[in-house]
């Protein structure tokens, strides 16, 4: 296998046998370096790079700092058996990942994998959809550098979270069409937990749960959902959601 780079969880780089362990990077400011060039596939400005990692706050001579983490990645990641001074560059006022064809990252994957899975759905392949979301899921619901924050954290956060949603949604939607009712309320319950005000997630847990045979509980499902909404954002469910509840009884 090519260079594998894991952001989410124990950040991670690892090129055939050889892996580089989170701990083995130079501290929470190389895995911060790490993440942020790693999860963009372009060349950044160092200018950039440097309002990124320390959030328009930089220490006293920062391109210094800068400089000797960059110094410190490359030497941790020389075990991998690349030259770390051609996998990281820093000329002209960028600083680059040079990846190796065929260099995966996790967080690329969950993208690829989860795209892959609607397009599964639309096409009734539920097995193929349901495999490739369980992948993308089970990438997504990692942290990202937990601990440490920062403003363009927030927007990565908010992208994987978002795929964390699509694959709950397609998973139930796969495990609902195929009978596995069980599985779709575990999986659904999850779904809202984590997407509170998605009308989306919530009839479909409601739905079912009505297949299962738990009206009582898909009706309270409605109705706390339709308090939450009413209560915090003051508005109402759709009329399509309001005729799901009706339809329970």
């Amino acid at each position: 296998m090519g260079l594998v780079i894991r952001l989410l969880g124990p950040t991670e780089v690892s090129f055939g046998d050889a892996v580089v362990r989170s701990s083995a990077l130079p501290g929470p400011i190389g895995r911060h370096l790490l993440t942020r060039l790693a999860v963009d596939p372009f060349p950044i400005g160092r200018d950039r790079l440097i309002d990124d990692l320390w959030d328009g706050r930089p220490p006293r001579a920062v391109e210094s700092v800068l400089n000797a983490t960059l110094s410190r990645l490359r030497s941790s990641l020389g075990v991998l058996g690349l030259d770390g001074r051609e996998l990281i560059t820093s000329s002209a006022g960028v600083v680059n990942i040079n990846r190796p064809s065929g260099t995966l990252v996790d967080v690329e994957l969950a993208n690829q994998r989860i795209d892959l899975a609607a397009r599964d759905v639309r096409n009734g392949e539920l097995n193929d959809a349901a495999r490739h979301a369980m992948v993308a899921y089970s990438i997504s619901r990692r942290p990202l550098l937990p601990g440490i924050e920062r403003e363009w954290l927030d927007v990565e956060r908010d992208r994987i979270l978002h795929v964390e949603r699509r694959s709950l949604g397609v998973l139930v939607e796969a495990a609902s069409r195929s009978g596995r009712f069980d599985e779709a309320v575990h999986l659904g319950r999850e779904h809202v937990r984590i997407a509170p005000f998605d009308e989306l997630a919530h009839r479909d847990l409601l739905s079912a749960l009505a297949q299962l045979g738990d009206r009582s509980g898909a009706l309270e499902v409605g109705k706390s959902f339709t308090t939450r909404l009413e209560s915090e954002l003051g508005v109402e469910p759709s009329a399509d959601f309001l005729e799901a509840m009706a339809s329970l009884g």
